[in-house]
């Protein structure tokens, strides 16, 4: 019998045990920060440029200004996930990210007030995605990274029933309303289903903190280890180059999409592709990283992406050729954080996996979130998207570059999957 026919049972029951762990995981990211206001805006923008005669860089500086609050609160909020574990801190932090997005719906025109609310949001909501992670991480080891890929294929249905339904709501309610009922999402579904999910299964130490108070010490690098290893950079060089260029046009797709001339139900139907891509590329690149080597996976899907955003560039885009490449960017769009969560576990391991990715994942915030401003400003600047494109494309096939050069997973990475 070979070794993957042997481990092949237990991979089965590592699935079979853990599926209320993954089902509130993929409930909890889709209704998380930065999905939720990510995905989000992009409604919300012309409605609010509208009402308050707002730019939109004004209104995307909005996650510009949420990602450097995530930056510093990350490792801070990573390591209250290492201490407290991430039971509590998912519930608390999906309550108080509901909380924080219904503020929006009270803004009367000033920005000042617009941009407290992102700080807030931010503030609040950039510990979950790291307790979430840090939940699947800990409870699967054999098929971690398809586990991954379906907890972060939450983010992709949230991005593709989002688009219509808040279209649905603020036609029928009203855009404040539908803010209002967007930010009881995580309040109430989010927070319930971690909750629910997280109380028993595998590795309720990692669950629910109770390895760290027990004095257990699990696997792996601490911080300054980690900070004097060339993995460490090799991957925040890569996801931070990835997440600009992915982040980028992504809440700005319905505005390529008029640029290009087409009807409002096209943009409609092509702006959803975004979720159905993100939520195949989880899944499937889940399942490849399980059995190939995950940087080679990852390298493949960024170029993909750069060639979508080169597409996406062009003058003159046919209704196949447009839904081709938003399905590339979107499907690097879903891999980026799975990809992310996978590989600091196999290189670094879960000993200190709060503080270091979430610090990662604060960078990766920054780049994602400052890119829709500064592709709307190159849009107000020129009226077209075409340039800040092919940057784009450019960065995009950079970082798959930089991300084959990790090199081999490391010789102990059996004991750091197995902590």
């Amino acid at each position: 019998m070979t070794a993957s026919a042997a481990l092949a049972p237990r991979a089965r029951n590592e699935l079979r045990d853990g599926w209320r762990v993954l089902c509130a995981a993929l409930i909890g990211a889709g209704l998380s920060f930065p999905s939720v206001p990510f995905y989000s805006i992009g409604i919300f923008a012309p409605v609010l440029a509208r009402e308050f005669a707002w730019s939109f860089a004004s209104i995307f500086a909005g996650l510009a200004i949420a990602s450097v609050v995530a930056l510093i609160v990350g490792p801070f909020a990573g390591y209250l996930v290492d201490r407290l574990g991430a039971r509590r801190m998912a519930a608390a932090t999906l309550v108080g990210f509901g909380l924080s997005f219904m503020t929006l719906a009270l803004s009367q025109g000033s920005l000042v007030q617009f941009y407290t609310s992102w700080v807030l949001i931010a503030a609040t909501g950039v510990g979950t995605s790291i307790a979430v992670t840090r939940a699947v991480n800990g409870a699967f080891t054999l098929r971690r990274g398809l586990a991954l890929g379906i907890t972060l294929a939450g983010v992709g249905l949230f991005a593709f029933g989002v688009k219509p339904l808040g279209a649905w709501l603020i036609a029928t309610l009203g855009w404040r309303a539908s803010l209002v009922v967007i930010g009881l999402l995580p309040l109430t579904v989010g927070s319930g289903a971690v909750l629910w999910g997280f109380a028993a299964g595998p590795a309720s130490a990692s669950l629910n903190g109770a390895a760290v108070n027990a004095g257990v010490e699990l696997s792996g690098l601490t911080v300054n280890q980690a900070l004097r290893t060339r993995v460490f950079w090799t991957m925040l060089v890569t996801f931070t180059l990835a997440a600009f260029a992915v982040g980028g046009p992504l809440p700005n797709i319905e505005n390529i999409l008029r640029t290009a001339h087409m009807d409002a139900s096209a943009i409609v139907t092509l702006a959803s592709v975004i979720g159905l891509s993100q939520l195949t590329g989880r899944l499937v690149a889940g399942w490849l990283i399980d059995r190939a080597w995950a940087p080679l996976i990852g390298a493949v899907v960024l170029l993909g992406a750069a060639l979508g955003s080169w597409m996406l560039s062009q003058h003159v885009l046919s209704y196949h050729t447009t839904m081709l490449a938003i399905a590339g960017i979107g499907l690097a769009g879903g891999v980026e954080i799975d990809l992310l969560s996978y590989l600091v576990s196999r290189y670094i391991g879960l000993r200190r996996y709060g503080v270091i990715y979430g610090a990662m994942y604060g960078l990766y915030v920054v780049s994602a979130s400052f890119a829709p401003s500064l592709f709307a400003r190159a849009f107000d600047r020129t009226g077209t998207y075409a340039q800040v494109l092919q940057g784009g494309a450019y960065l995009l096939a950079a970082a798959a570059a930089v991300l084959l050069s990790l090199g081999r997973y490391p010789i102990n990475s059996r004991k750091i999957l197995n902590p």
